[in-house]
C-alpha cells in the first residue's frame, strides 16, 4: 500500500480468487471503493458459475425437450422460436439447432406432430383417437397417422369372393 501525502491518494493491490486488482482512490473513499470492486467481481462470478450448475444437472437437449412434451407444452400448437426461448427461458443454453434436431426425431417418433411448411413449422402433442372398429390393434387407442393408414388401407382393398 502506497500513499501519495500531497494529493492524499491510497493505492491498493488486491488478489482476490487469481484476479489482481488496483485500486487508487482518496483515503476516505477507499473502502467504498474496495467494495465496490468486491461486488463487481463477485457478480462476474455468479455469472461464470452458471454454466458450471447447469453442467451438473447433466440434462441433454432432448431430456429437456421431453420434459416439456410430459408437461403439456405442446398440447398448443409450437414453433421452433417458441420451444427455443422456452428453453432457453428455464435456464439451458442450448442452440436452436439442436432443440430443431430434437424436434425433428420426437416427430420421426412420432411423439409429436408437424404442421405447417419448412421454417414455419408448428409442433403438437399426437392426437390421439378412440380406435373403435379397428378390433384388430388390441388397444382402445391409436394416433391419428396410424387410424388414417389403415382406412386407407381397408379403401382400397377388395373384398374377395
Amino acid at each position: 500500500m502506497n500513499q501519495d501525502n500531497s494529493t492524499n491518494k491510497v493505492k491498493v493491490r488486491l488478489n482476490v480468487r487469481g484476479v489482481e486488482v488496483e485500486i487508487e482512490a482518496p483515503v476516505d473513499q477507499l473502502e467504498e471503493s474496495v467494495r465496490r470492486v468486491m461486488a463487481a467481481l463477485g457478480e462476474a462470478e455468479a455469472r461464470q458459475e452458471r454454466p458450471a450448475q447447469e453442467g451438473r444437472r447433466q440434462l441433454t437437449c432432448r431430456q429437456v425437450v421431453e420434459r416439456l412434451v410430459s408437461e403439456g407444452y405442446f398440447r398448443e400448437p409450437r414453433s421452433l422460436s417458441d420451444v427455443y426461448q422456452e428453453v432457453k427461458r428455464r435456464g439451458y443454453g442450448f442452440d436452436a439447432t439442436a432443440v430443431a434436431h430434437v424436434l425433428l426425431e420426437l416427430v420421426r417418433e412420432e411423439v409429436l406432430d408437424r404442421d405447417g411448411s419448412p421454417r414455419r413449422y408448428l409442433y403438437r402433442e399426437k392426437r390421439r383417437i378412440e380406435a373403435k372398429g379397428f378390433p384388430e390393434t388390441g388397444s382402445d387407442q391409436l394416433t391419428l397417422p396410424a387410424a388414417e393408414e389403415r382406412s386407407a388401407r381397408s379403401d382400397t382393398a377388395s373384398p374377395s369372393g
